[in-house]
């Protein structure tokens, strides 16, 4: 009884504090309505587009969906795209008037270019079509909704498009069945007048109230793109991560991993879900430099861009790394102290493993041009779900409360991982606490739950070391709606491979100068593009962060360092090549 109060109590509080916010979309939807109808010179203007860039790569083959929403305002931006990285354009938005069905707006969807340069490059397009406010007059309206319905087969059919999403966000629960009826007429509609069309919805992160029944509506459905960000957004008392990959702390339990695995365990099929990921970030000003802070006003979003472009603020003195959430932030003072957490190429990375390993469908960005001028972002798309993914050959793995927190009740999902090394593999747990009897973890020799079981796993006693046949293995863990552990972490590794060492590839020469108190770093045979070098403390904080071109000698000052192990990047051709570096002081 007292667990079934708290476990009430708790999700009040989180409800009363999280739930039901205004959503990024229909923030910045509403931002630039408010501005009235702008040239795209002049919204390349406000986004600083300085024309056509060049990109220096090979052609990918995608081996997952990158479902990319293009909002009106990017203006010139697409031109950039990098359309063998794109599967899907999602053109933002078709704006609902919920008294009749009409469009107030459609933002030149008849006439955009984009659409028409992504259909020629291969890409599939969708509309996208947003209702905000006004549920219950439209979901009370049998014709309002049929006239909806009617408009965007049109549309869709007119531009030879390929989808409709639908963004119906801030549903309250007393809409549950209205929304419900809605998608199974449009899916039904869409069926019989476009039967190659798909359609597809945006979910939001946390499932309030159950607004969303997914039980009723997936087989409607043929993509399900769960938002997972914003689960701290502009009104927060708590600066935090917009999309973590785990909690920021025990009181608010909610990241990626977890919003995933209740879609998983929800009964989503694998080939129907999109995990939607942010090209923004969000800064608030707090109340002192401290994690988590509390926020003295309202966040504003930036763009992956801005952030990149601002130098000033977000400048590697100013960055950190929070371990708990698995996510970057900046903090600095000016007339007082200010947080922006964002997502970069390390927790974008570890997002996208995670698809790998869940086997869905893809991925979803908001939004794209986001990151233009940048494409380091472009680049891990292309390592991650191109043909010729980045070899993998040591990694740790974690429930979905990660290293800090207990896993969730109620939790079913598999994850599939597989190394480009032909096997076998070593799979060794450090830590393992599920509830004996009830909550069970299975690991299978293989990709796929038939293959044969190498342990079956509950309690809290470790097991010893266990190796695959070959080079995958397939984990399945199920929690019951009781009590909840601290869960797992297992580390699996090739045997030829350490877990703390890495292989520096042909090229770069790495070498101490202690005379002159530097590390130097000698970089040849490789495209001539820019290299980016870090170097980061344990603690998260980045030391040193530079751009230089091949041809340097790169010299990092280390005289002033404390003695410690750092982790030093070179990010060469969008890959990440890293060394652990241990520094003595006398």
């Amino acid at each position: 009884m007292s667990k079934t109060i708290f476990i009430i109590i708790l999700s009040f509080f989180a409800f009363f504090a999280f739930g039901q916010q205004m959503s990024v979309h229909q923030e910045q939807s509403e931002k630039y309505s408010a501005a009235g109808f702008l040239t795209d010179h002049q919204y390349d203007s406000i986004n600083g587009f300085s024309g056509r860039e060049s990109f220096h790569r090979t052609s990918t083959v995608l081996q997952k969906r990158v479902f990319g929403y293009h909002p009106y305002w990017i203006g010139s931006a697409w031109q950039n795209y990098q359309w063998d990285l794109l599967s899907d354009l999602c053109y933002f938005s078709y704006e609902v008037n919920p008294a009749n069905g009409e469009a107030v707006t459609i933002h030149d969807w008849n006439t955009a270019a984009v659409i028409d340069t992504a259909i020629s490059r291969g890409v599939k397009v969708h509309l996208c079509v947003t209702l905000f406010s006004g549920h219950a007059s439209f979901f009370g309206n049998p014709q309002a909704q049929q006239t909806l319905t009617n408009n965007l087969i049109s549309l869709v059919a007119s531009r030879g498009a390929h989808g409709i999403n639908l963004d119906f966000e801030a549903v309250p629960s007393s809409q549950q069945a209205g929304l419900t009826n809605y998608i199974i007429q449009l899916s039904n509609a869409l069926e019989n007048a476009l039967p190659e069309a798909e359609l597809s919805i945006a979910a939001p992160a946390v499932n309030w109230s159950n607004t969303f029944d997914l039980p009723a509506i997936t087989p409607w459905l043929d993509l399900i793109m769960v938002m997972a960000y914003d689960y701290y957004w502009n009104g927060s008392t708590l600066a935090g991560p917009v999309s973590g990959f785990w909690p920021l702390t025990s009181s608010f339990n909610y990241g990626v991993n977890r919003s995933l695995s209740y879609y998983q365990s929800q009964g989503v099929p694998e080939s129907k879900l999109l995990l939607g990921l942010p090209y923004y970030g969000r800064e608030w000003p707090v109340s002192s430099n401290t994690l988590p802070a509390s926020t003295t006003g309202n966040g504003v979003a930036v763009t992956y861009r801005n952030i990149r472009a601002n130098t000033t603020h977000y400048n590697p003195a100013n960055y950190y790394w929070d371990y708990r959430s698995y996510n970057p932030y900046y903090s600095y003072f000016t007339s007082q102290w200010r947080q922006c957490f964002f997502d970069d190429e390390r927790s974008l990375g570890a997002k996208y493993d995670l698809v790998n390993r869940r086997g869905i469908a893809g991925i979803g960005i908001w939004a794209l041009g986001y990151d233009n001028g940048y494409p380091e972002l472009w680049n891990l798309i292309g390592e991650k779900f191109g043909d010729n993914p980045a070899d993998l050959c040591t990694d740790t793995i974690y429930d979905s409360g990660g290293p800090w927190w207990s896993y969730e009740n109620n939790e079913t999902y598999t994850e599939t991982i597989q190394s480009a090394w032909e096997g076998p593999l070593t799979l060794t747990f450090n830590n393992l606490s599920l509830e004996a009897g009830f909550d069970s973890l299975w690991i299978y020799d293989g990709i796929n739950t038939d293959a044969p079981v190498i342990a079956a796993l509950s309690g809290n006693e470790i097991p010893s070391s266990v190796s695959t046949t070959g080079n995958a293995f397939t984990l399945k863990f199920s929690s019951d709606n009781l009590t909840s552990r601290a869960g797992y972490e297992l580390v699996w590794s090739c045997p030829t491979t350490g877990i703390d060492h890495y292989i520096t590839p042909p090229g770069i020469e790495i070498f101490p100068v202690p005379a002159k108190e530097t590390l130097n770093i000698r970089l040849a045979e490789f495209s001539g593009n820019p290299v980016k070098v870090s170097l980061t403390s344990l603690s998260g904080s980045v030391i040193y962060i530079e751009s230089y071109s091949q041809s340097d000698m790169i010299k990092l000052p280390v005289g002033n360092l404390a003695s410690g192990v750092y982790v030093l990047v070179c990010e060469i051709d969008g890959k990440l090549h890293r060394r652990k570096i241990i520094i003595m002081q006398d």
